[in-house]
């Protein structure tokens, strides 16, 4: 694809706006931006290359004239306005859950599986926040040693929730300024609450991401996205995850705990050696130093951090620690990313 009419769709939230960012720092061969979000930002100005741009309200017939649409506009809004512009001839790359699990949408992370854009039908998804930043050490572990089972913990920060999830913890931190050390022994009524979280978020973890499932297993829809994705984006069909996601008061990044157990053999050495040489990975696991990844270390950068390697109970299992930027690698940089394929191929 030579230079293109590019749309950012949702371009006005938490993600939206990375993406527009990315655009100009990556310097993206497009000729024509157009930016697209709700009534409420119609007419809002936003910059772009030593300029700035106006926000559209996304309409009937928004992708005429485009010929790449990066979209987080959430997933129904994607079902309704993505397939009508793929059809049309718009290649949609959707930040959203609404194609992962699709067998006829390639779920893609550039360094994990490029492949798999290979026959795309007009529908590229970007995967999970919290999956990207486990997948980025996974996927060079299975590569070379052949993951079995995973199980994760996530630590994933307010802005996952955009960022009204933002808001509501400075909120609840102003409210409970100079009360620190009555928290000793709260009085649990008097807690600030909010709409996101539903639970005090401010000095506080919440073992509540996204909605339970519906279906009574007792895990949240955030953790099974984990292993459904996984599963797709690694290509192990039969592979037996565990994860738990908690919601912490972060602003900007997610971190991962993760356990793995390969069919291959694999020394904190040998893992040490394969993940120092992966594309967008950082090895930071210097612990006697003080050095492992955090979300503070992670947010702002492109690499997922990833450190805290620890042999398991034989030489088949892996514990390790990685930290990622939710809202570039976990989300709008992924998305740059497969569009950069796009371009190239």
């Amino acid at each position: 694809m030579a230079a293109m009419r590019v749309a950012v769709v949702g371009s006005t939230g938490a993600v939206g706006r990375t993406m527009v960012r990315l655009l100009e720092e990556r310097e993206f061969p497009l000729d024509e931006l157009t930016l697209l979000a709700s009534p409420r930002s119609e007419g809002k100005r936003v910059h772009f290359r030593g300029g700035s741009l106006t926000v559209h309200t996304l309409s009937d017939g928004w992708f005429g004239g485009i010929d790449l649409a990066l979209a987080s506009a959430g997933a129904t809004v994607a079902r309704e306005v993505l397939p009508p512009a793929a059809a049309a001839g718009t290649v949609c790359v959707d930040n959203s859950s609404a194609f992962r699990m699709d067998p006829n949408v390639p779920l893609v992370i550039p360094e994990i599986n490029p492949e798999a854009l290979k026959g795309h039908h007009g529908i590229i998804a970007n995967g999970n926040c919290t999956a990207i930043t486990a997948l980025m050490p996974l996927g060079p572990l299975h590569k070379a040693f052949g993951l079995r089972i995973l199980v994760t913990s996530s630590y994933q920060s307010v802005s996952g929730a955009g960022w009204k999830g933002v808001r509501e913890l400075a909120e609840q931190i102003e409210k409970l300024q100079g009360q620190e050390e009555t928290l000793a022994a709260p009085d649990l009524e008097s807690l600030p609450l909010g709409e996101v979280f539903q639970r005090t978020i401010a000095f506080n973890v919440v073992p509540h991401a996204e909605r339970f499932d519906p279906q009574g297993s007792g895990f949240t829809t955030e953790e099974l996205k984990m292993g459904a994705e996984a599963r797709k984006v690694l290509g192990i069909p039969d592979l037996v995850t565990v994860a738990t996601a908690v919601r912490v008061p972060v602003v900007v990044g997610h971190a991962v705990s993760i356990y793995g157990r390969f069919e291959k053999p694999v020394s904190v050495e040998a893992a040490r050696a394969v993940l120092r040489s992966a594309p967008g990975l950082r090895l930071v696991d210097e612990p006697e130093l003080g050095r492992y990844p955090t979300p503070l270390d992670a947010a702002g950068g492109d690499d997922v951090l990833v450190g805290r390697i620890r042999q398991g109970e034989d030489d088949r299992a892996l514990a390790l620690f990685a930290a990622g930027d939710n809202l570039r690698k976990g989300a709008a940089l992924n998305a740059v990313q497969i569009a950069e394929l796009l371009v190239a191929s």
